[in-house]
């Protein structure tokens, strides 16, 4: 487990604002750590105009980076979430995770958490080798709360079901 500096999800509020970055490679070992110590170093001193935000970070399945920040103690700016962004973007670079690619959908299967680009996954429906009820991750939320409720559901209710048709 890494020092934390900086909070976890859970002691953070469900309205809370998030993003979700899917790594490709797992973030397990060194490469866990390095990314815990990049947004350790960020978000301690994470600030929009000046004002200390009020954040926190966890990494989940061994694939998913979350950041939150609590915006009902301070809103998070666009410079803010630039300079978040960039942190990112360069966490992105140094280590290879494609965090920025939007076209991959994480899934569970028997063998646990696997990952393709969408237009395998929507081969995978049309063969039935997935279908409505398989869990995909849907890393559109926007809150910490739904991230609880909503994060891992059936195909059926998350945008996934458009790849159905």
């Amino acid at each position: 487990m890494v020092a934390m500096k900086t909070r976890r999800l859970n002691e953070m509020s469900d309205d809370s604002r998030i993003w979700i970055f899917q790594s490709t490679p797992l973030l397990v070992g060194n490469l866990e750590a390095n990314v815990a110590e990049s947004l350790n170093e960020f978000l301690v001193n994470w600030a929009a105009h000046g004002t200390e935000l009020f954040s926190g970070f966890d990494i989940l399945h061994d694939r998913f980076i979350v950041i939150a920040v609590d915006e009902n103690k301070a809103p998070a700016t666009g410079c803010s979430i630039d300079a978040m962004m960039k942190v990112v973007l360069d966490i992105d670079r140094c280590n290879q995770l494609d965090l920025m690619n939007r076209m991959k959908v994480a899934y569970h299967d028997s063998a646990g958490i696997k990952e393709c680009d969408v237009n395998t996954f929507r081969e995978m429906l049309k063969s039935g080798a997935a279908n409505g009820d398989t869990l995909v991750f849907n890393n559109i939320l926007d809150s910490l709360g739904k991230l609880k409720n909503s994060w891992e559901v059936p195909v059926s209710q998350s945008w996934h079901a458009n790849l159905m048709v």
